[in-house]
């Protein structure tokens, strides 16, 4: 074995890397052509749209409602208030909620640290300051103008 590898090792490294590099310029073709063997016809259908675009729609169709279903989880409305503590150092309360109204309200000062309450339906079961409730409902704003 040692005495093939010795007579023919280069030429087996070279076979490798031609392999390799022919398998990766086929997998790079088949992946960022612009269509496949069964799209590349100017078939149309009754409508007048590219053979293929049905199946698309119809796709994108079923899925949207697990996409407004995911979207009222995400947390996408924010609230921020900041202002100066009793002492005048400065402070901030940060509300971030979902659509339902459940998320969090992160609040900071200089002599108290760094706080968070939990958030369900626009309300938690621990008091909340002034700013913290002024925060909550500026997100609610930007909740109602979208």
């Amino acid at each position: 074995m040692l005495q093939l590898w010795s007579d023919y090792g280069f030429y087996l490294w070279l076979l490798t890397t031609l392999l390799v590099v022919v398998a990766l310029a086929w997998l790079a073709y088949s992946t960022f052509s612009g269509q496949s063997d069964d799209e590349a016809g100017p078939a149309a259908d009754e409508l007048g749209l590219p053979a293929g675009l049905e199946e698309r729609l119809t796709g994108l169709a079923e899925a949207a409602p697990h996409m407004q279903a995911t979207l009222g989880r995400t947390l996408q409305y924010v609230g921020l208030m900041r202002y100066a503590d009793g002492s005048g150092a400065q402070a901030f309360s940060l509300a971030i909620f979902n659509a339902r109204g459940d998320g969090f309200v992160l609040s900071s000062s200089a002599h108290g640290g760094l706080s968070a309450k939990p958030l369900t339906r626009w309300a938690s079961n621990q008091p909340l300051s002034l700013e913290e409730q002024s925060a909550i409902e500026q997100a609610r704003g930007g909740l109602e103008k979208a």
